[in-house]
């Protein structure tokens, strides 16, 4: 009883700093031109965990999940940098180890023609640029709140992991190069990238009665032999009011699920990715000596103030990749395999202040499907489902409690049974997010 005593006064102690904390954090300035803007970012959570591959059983932990700092700023008009270096928590080994997260310069030439170099975000989708530290809904977070088991599915997309390198499915950083631009105020912004072209045979296949395998090759798979090549162009009818994002402009490359009533926006955004992540199979066993990843996504992002006082906000999206791995259709017979998703996510916030901050209710829908059978049964398929209730001190500081509800169906359910695995799960959480 005293040692739960004695966590509820910390994570309290924690709520109380957050709410003083200024998310400004602090500026090196030579001169006008000259800048360099300072800053840490912290995550903290209780967890309610539901059984995963690790845990046989319903179990609770306290974990600081995330400490970052960053540094921005610019040399002088022409080049901007950034950069971001993370202790962040591995649900395996339950470190925190330190790593460089993101890192970049922008030369900044005109709005309409901006270079980037560096690890940054990949310009496919909104994922890639969405801020997690402000999105309404903390459990959209998969590095700690999609148990284990529903990652397997996600296998199939690396090295666009869900869960693995970041938060939501498909979203990724890589070392590379991007070419964008922000046309007529923001009407539009475009972004085309070149990337390190990633190639390896880990979990390329699905079989029937196993799940994933390593593909079998003949020779060499010839990793960082080529690019990778995405493309990304964003619309906001700016006619109607709308403020466009200043992503393009952004050595940092970020958008939000929120701006917390500061500007109303829409941002309407398709992309175009494609990859050779493996080459030199056994074409005897798989019909095909390589695999050529090319993916397709729309999404829609919306927040607008009502009354100025009411925030609402909209997001949705689709993203289909083709040609991700190889399933096993009968017995020794392959064929390649496509994966899809769609989410749809929305929250409200009343921009008046109750007490110290503002409250807000947010919700999260998301749908994967990956080609594969088992037990008769055709896709790996699982749900997700989060609501969460903030109170935001600032756009950069809240706490937030909430729910998270996943459930496998069809193939990937049979073959989490088959295993002993949850297939369905439920999770709880109080959480504080800070900078300053």
């Amino acid at each position: 009883m005293m040692k739960k005593k004695l966590q509820v006064l910390g994570l309290t102690g924690a709520l109380i700093l957050s709410s003083i904390a200024s998310s400004q954090g602090f500026q090196i300035k030579v001169d006008e031109d000259t800048f360099a803007n300072i800053a840490a970012q912290v995550r903290i959570f209780y967890l309610n965990k539901d059984k995963d591959t690790n845990h046989n059983y319903r179990y609770n932990r306290f974990q600081v999940y995330k400490f970052r700092i960053g540094a921005k700023g610019q040399i002088n008009k022409l080049i901007q940098f950034y950069g971001m270096f993370d202790a962040k928590y591995n649900s395996k080994t339950g470190e925190n180890p330190g790593s460089l997260w993101e890192a970049g310069i922008q030369f900044s030439f005109a709005p309409e023609f901006v270079v980037k170099f560096g690890k940054m975000r990949v310009p496919f989708s909104r994922h890639n640029f969405t801020s997690r530290h402000v999105s309404p809904v903390m459990s959209s977070n998969g590095d700690i709140f999609l148990p284990d088991q529903f990652k397997i599915a996600l296998k199939a997309i690396k090295p666009y992991p869900g869960g693995y390198k970041a938060s939501d499915p498909f979203k990724r950083t890589d070392f590379g190069t991007v070419i964008a631009g922000y046309i007529k105020n923001g009407l539009f912004k475009y972004y085309v990238g070149i990337f390190n072209e990633d190639r390896s045979n880990s979990n390329k296949v699905w079989t029937l009665n196993s799940g994933w395998a390593n593909a079998i090759t003949t020779g060499n798979v010839k990793d960082k032999k080529n690019f990778e090549y995405d493309i990304r162009v964003e619309f906001t009818p700016t006619f109607l009011g709308f403020k466009s994002e200043k992503t393009a402009l952004n050595s940092a490359m970020r958008e939000a699920q929120t701006y917390l009533g500061k500007f109303d926006t829409m941002t309407i955004g398709i992309g175009y990715h494609h990859e050779k992540h493996l080459n030199g199979l056994n074409k005897t066993i798989y019909g095909t000596s390589s695999l050529v990843r090319y993916a397709w996504d729309a999404d829609f992002s919306l927040e607008k103030t009502f009354a100025k006082k009411y925030i609402t906000g909209l997001q949705a999206g689709y993203m289909s990749f083709h040609n991700t791995h190889l399933y096993e259709t009968v017995s020794n017979v392959y064929k390649k395999g496509d994966a899809w998703t769609w989410y749809l996510g929305g929250h409200f916030i009343y921009g008046e202040k109750i007490g110290m901050g503002y409250p807000g209710i947010a919700f999260r829908y998301e749908y994967i499907e990956i080609d594969g059978k088992y037990n008769n049964k055709s896709d790996l398929v699982y749900d997700r489902y989060g609501i969460c209730f903030d109170y935001w001190f600032s756009r950069s500081t809240r706490i937030a409690t909430g729910v998270d509800f996943v459930r496998a169906k069809d193939a990937l359910k049979e073959y989490l049974k088959a295993n002993n695995y949850e297939y369905s799960t439920t999770d709880w959480y109080i959480g504080v997010f800070t900078q300053f």
